[in-house]
């Protein structure tokens, strides 16, 4: 537009041209504050700030490590914590193969085992572990006078029955799915939930989120397209300002004449 009117462009184009310059400015303003610009890049700074200590290669293999011990441990319980899990109808079948094989009776195959696997024979004969849920109340209360002094023995009998009751109904987990809208309701379901869902994420994100962390903060952002926004809309005034100013030179050129167009002024009579 400057350029234009050095070269002679009317008042009208010129406010007309002048008019966008404020009306972007204005729309860019408008944006900020009607997406809250400023707000969202800000808290979007906050959660950079926030999953930074999560999102370091040695954090992450750890969560791997870690959900890999986790499964293991699911894994071992899930068979032996409750009726569901099989391991308990299992022990019968087990008995009997024994017995076949030796040709001792059920009993005898249990003095054998108890005596040469005691501790094994034992767990065997304890499950399902909600068998032993259900007898450790009336345990703890006939040893409460001795309970101070085994403390280790007293939080696993306080934690089992936790654990067996909602192994197959975790407290609290009503509606919560995986990634694809798959009820979490069990132990092994977590389980899952924690290898194939958030974990993977982790493993497959944080290369990404360690560059945009690691760049530069992006909370000025909001800020700084809001001023560039105001900057742009009083550019825009002081232009149209100007234009206002400019002459309406299109009417004068309309009127004044072109030199060697062969107009000539009429003669004038000798005397």
């Amino acid at each position: 537009m400057t350029m234009r009117a050095r070269r002679g462009i009317g008042r009208t184009e010129a406010v007309l041209t002048a008019t966008i310059v404020p009306v972007v400015g204005l729309v860019v303003v408008v944006l900020v504050l009607g997406l809250k610009l400023i707000p969202r890049v800000s808290d979007g700074q906050k959660l950079i700030d926030g999953l930074k200590p999560a999102m370091t290669s040695e954090r992450v293999q750890g969560d791997r490590a870690g959900i890999t011990m986790v499964d293991a441990i699911v894994k071992t319980l899930d068979p032996i914590m409750t009726p569901e899990g099989g391991a308990s109808a299992e022990v019968p079948k087990l008995v009997a193969f024994v017995s076949k094989q030796t040709g001792l009776a059920p009993d005898a195959v249990l003095g054998a085992l108890t005596t040469n696997f005691p501790h094994t024979t034992a767990l065997l004969q304890a499950l399902p572990l909600t068998e032993v849920a259900t007898e450790l109340p009336a345990v703890t209360k006939a040893l409460q006078p001795a309970l101070g002094s085994v403390p280790h023995i007293v939080q696993a009998a306080t934690a089992l029955p936790k654990v067996t009751s909602g192994w197959l109904a975790i407290p609290g987990a009503e509606g919560a799915t995986r990634f694809d809208g798959t009820p979490i309701k069990t132990v092994p379901d977590y389980r899952d939930y924690l290898a194939g869902d958030v974990i993977p994420v982790l493993e497959h994100q944080h290369s990404h989120f360690n560059k945009l962390a690691g760049t530069s903060k992006i909370n000025f952002i909001g800020p700084l397209v809001l001023v560039v926004g105001i900057i742009v809309i009083a550019f825009g005034l002081f232009m149209l300002a100007g234009a206002r100013n400019v002459s309406d030179r299109s009417g004068l050129q309309a009127s004044a004449p072109v030199p060697g167009s062969g107009s000539r002024e009429p003669s004038r009579p000798r005397g």
